[in-house]
């Protein structure tokens, strides 16, 4: 399932971005031009986090930007960026992130799957610096694939 979602059209590699909300911009445009989402998700996620904190850094360098389904998602969807430089989402430089996983969910139970093979492939010992090594769309679906078939619990 993972791999179904982020395909090589919703892999993006950059050297840097000017800040935090450029960045979730730039990383969830894919799923705008598939109309996975619409530019109101967008804003909605940045909304979030400068009224509930960084919420979407889920752990070191990596954030999952989402928000509610009502908010502009049309379908399932996820899309991929790595950022050679990161971003911080507070002044003190606390928060670095390089690896976003933009998730677009339409209800509160279809993206669980995907979500769960994700969680794995970040849990396991390695698996963020083989990410962050990455360069190539290929790289990133060959990693994903290995954890597409675990299946929701």
């Amino acid at each position: 399932m993972l791999i179904d979602l982020i395909t090589e059209n919703n892999i993006q590699f950059f050297d840097h971005l000017p800040d935090w909300e450029a960045a979730i911009a730039i990383a969830a445009q894919p799923l705008v031009e598939s109309k996975t989402i619409e530019p109101t998700y967008i804003d909605a996620i940045i909304e979030n986090v400068k009224t509930l904190g960084p919420y979407i850094v889920i752990g070191p360098e990596i954030a999952l930007p989402h928000a509610r389904p009502e908010t502009g998602v049309n379908k399932l969807g996820m899309s991929f960026m790595k950022l050679n430089n990161p971003v911080y989402f507070s002044e003190d430089k606390s928060k670095p992130v390089t690896l976003f996983f933009c998730l677009a969910a339409p209800d509160n139970n279809s993206h669980l799957q995907a979500l769960s093979q994700l969680t794995k492939l970040l849990c396991e010992n390695g698996n963020l610096e083989k990410l962050k090594t990455c360069t190539t769309a290929e790289e990133v679906r060959a990693l994903l694939g290995e954890y597409s078939s675990v299946q929701y619990q």
